[in-house]
């Protein structure tokens, strides 16, 4: 039996770990991964009163009711108070 010994630059470049090797220097493309959020649409007025007008906020969480929350304490730090929840999905793009 006899085993031929690879020698450490070929064993790397074997591996795409040198310098040398095609595949370092190509650019590589990202693939293109499909975003998944929450989507929160409150219906909004300003606390001195007036009309209500609709207000989206985008949540990473999968959580419905952490989503809420996030969008609900968003629109208190713009001065708004919520009215009323008209809608929350899950959407992808």
């Amino acid at each position: 039996m006899s085993t031929k010994q690879i020698s450490e630059a070929e064993m790397r470049e074997a591996l795409g770990l040198s310098p040398s090797s095609p595949k370092e220097s190509t650019p590589k493309e990202k693939a293109k991964r499909s975003t998944v959020y929450t989507l929160v649409e409150l219906s909004v007025r300003q606390k001195t009163g007036g009309p209500a007008f609709r207000f989206e906020y985008r949540s990473r969480s999968i959580s419905t009711l952490t989503a809420r929350l996030e969008a609900e304490k968003a629109v208190r730090q713009q001065g708004l108070e919520v009215w009323a929840v008209l809608d929350i999905h899950q959407t992808s793009e």
